[in-house]
């Protein structure tokens, strides 16, 4: 497949791509052909399967500093700069406190959770479906933490109590 042959991304799922890479949907279409993707062909589509890589891509496109985000995400210091650099992979709630906590889309943080293999969120478990409504609402850690407690939900486990 040719590099105009490729699916374009259609105007509102630009954002969806936040990180150079074509969307999921494209990436299942092509999935479902008979051979698989070569190199050459989608190889911008995948994601980097390096954290410290992910991370660093994501902060420089942001302009964020890590300091920053481990605050805002309450997690230890120590720890949370080794999530980052991925020489520790913590548990689901610290990525989605660290993707809460920098302002990721749904897109983004869905990509970060299989990335770390934290697992996925899913629309119809209600805590999940409160961070994704979190997520999709820009809301801060402080503010889920909140919104989670209202719902009768248990908050994001930061490992600081």
């Amino acid at each position: 497949m040719s590099e105009q042959d490729r699916p374009a991304l259609p105007d509102n799922q630009a954002a969806d791509s936040q990180m150079g890479q074509f969307d999921s949907q494209a990436m299942q279409n092509r999935l479902r052909e008979d051979s698989f993707p070569s190199e050459g062909e989608w190889h911008s589509s995948f994601i980097d399967t390096d954290v410290r890589d992910f991370f660093d891509e994501l902060f420089l496109k942001m302009g964020l500093k890590r300091a920053d985000i481990i605050r805002k995400a309450n997690i230890d210091r120590s720890y949370g700069y080794q999530l980052l650099d991925g020489s520790r992979i913590g548990r689901n709630d610290y990525y989605l406190s660290i993707a809460i906590a920098m302002g990721l889309d749904l897109s983004t943080t869905n990509r970060l959770l299989a990335l770390t293999k934290s697992g996925g969120l899913h629309p119809l478990i209600k805590r999940d479906a409160a961070v994704i409504f979190a997520i999709n609402h820009q809301y801060d850690t402080d503010r889920l933490y909140h919104f989670m407690t209202e719902l009768g939900l248990e908050p994001l486990d930061t490992g600081i109590s």
